[in-house]
């Protein structure tokens, strides 16, 4: 055999041996193409079936992935992470009084567990197991809130008379998902769109897709990679040998940012109803707004807004002056942020939600008008 036809020979094996090779690493990506993916459904009956599968239990692994570039304000920094970074979670869910996720990070392990009896933590990082007396009446964000079954739940709640339309079907997880995209109807609203994918049979969300209006890609993706629609074991987590304990109260909005509660609000601002009076039971403390055009108005100590408005002014906000005080302006598409300053009542507001920059103005504008009563 010529040292030529040796060559080719040797070639030609390697070849066969690169194209197993290749087969071998594509083929779960292959298997999932070739999955099935769910028909098309009634969209009214998928959201009823999503919207009624509180108690449906299931357990696996999800990612969620945001893009919003949102400054760190003063004591937020666990929750703008939530929607400006990629959150690997790994939830166990037997119902809405019984289940455990797991938030898994670079730094370490953050696990939340909720029972009938109470609510606990365990973060690795500090080797403490803590339980939250009470329940707040308003908590902030956290990373089991962006589950799918949970966040399409909240959102289709929300916004239970928008339209819906039927999507393609996917395969996510394993589950042959059908689809529905939920327009809102409010012009008001920053939200273009809201995708949803879930199993057509139980109505557990696998795949949630949030984007912007006037945008074409997603600023928010939350999907499973791994699910098994099965009751988990949930049980109390147990100290170990070495590790703290302690027990606290359920944080609360008021905690964290040290909303006002002596600060009464108005019954409408710019045109929108109040519709929580007592968020999160403290009077300073308000939800304007329905579906998902909604504003949140907090009355917070002036320390806490200067902080607020450095962090704002950093990630490009601007500052408008206004007759009666001003108001610090950022957009990030489709959070509307503002922090008011009035010069009349001498108080001070956050305000956050998916609402237009015109909307959030004339919000602050009748904030600062407002005569100060009580300390």
């Amino acid at each position: 055999m010529t040292p030529s036809v040796v060559r080719h020979e040797k070639r030609r094996r390697w070849a066969v041996v690169a194209a197993v090779a290749a087969v071998l690493v594509s083929a779960p990506s292959v298997v999932a193409a070739l999955a099935p993916a769910g028909a098309a459904t009634d969209p009214e009956k998928l959201r009823a079936l999503v919207l009624d599968s509180a108690g449906k239990p299931y357990q696996g692994y999800a990612e969620s992935t945001g893009s919003l570039a949102v400054p760190e304000l003063p004591n937020l920094a666990a929750v703008t992470a939530l929607f400006s970074m990629r959150t690997p979670m790994r939830a166990w869910y037997a119902g809405p009084d019984r289940y455990r996720v797991d938030i898994l990070g670079t730094a370490g392990e953050h696990d939340v567990y909720r029972l009938p009896d109470g609510e606990y933590t365990w973060d690795y990082g500090d080797n403490t197991l803590t339980e939250l007396i009470g329940d707040p009446g308003l908590r902030l964000p956290r990373a089991g809130d962006l589950l799918p079954p949970e966040l399409a739940r909240r959102i289709l709640r929300a916004a239970q008379g928008d339209r819906v339309s039927a999507l393609p079907g996917r395969n996510v997880a394993g589950v042959a998902a059908s689809g529905l995209r939920l327009v809102p109807g409010d012009p008001d609203t920053t939200i273009g769109e809201v995708d949803v994918w879930a199993d057509p049979v139980t109505g557990v969300a696998v795949r949630v897709e949030l984007t912007a209006r006037g945008q074409y890609a997603p600023l928010l993706v939350t999907e499973f990679q791994q699910l098994e629609q099965t009751t988990p074991v949930v049980e109390a987590p147990r100290p170990v040998l070495g590790s703290g304990f302690t027990v606290t109260s359920a944080p609360d909005v008021a905690d964290t940012l040290g909303a006002l509660g002596e600060v009464p609000l108005p019954s409408s601002l710019a045109g929108r109803p109040l519709v929580s009076s007592t968020f999160g039971g403290v009077q300073g403390a308000a939800l304007y707004g329905r579906g998902l055009a909604a504003l949140a108005v907090i009355a917070v100590p002036r320390t806490v807004a200067n902080a607020a408005r450095d962090a704002a002014g950093k990630a490009g906000a601007v500052q408008v002056r206004l007759a009666t005080g001003s108001v610090v302006q950022l957009s990030i598409t489709p959070l509307s942020l503002g922090i008011v300053q009035a010069s009349v009542s001498r108080r001070s507001f956050l305000l956050a939600g998916t609402v237009t920059q015109g909307v959030l103005m004339s919000v602050a504008e009748e904030l600062t008008r407002l005569r100060r009563s009580g300390p």
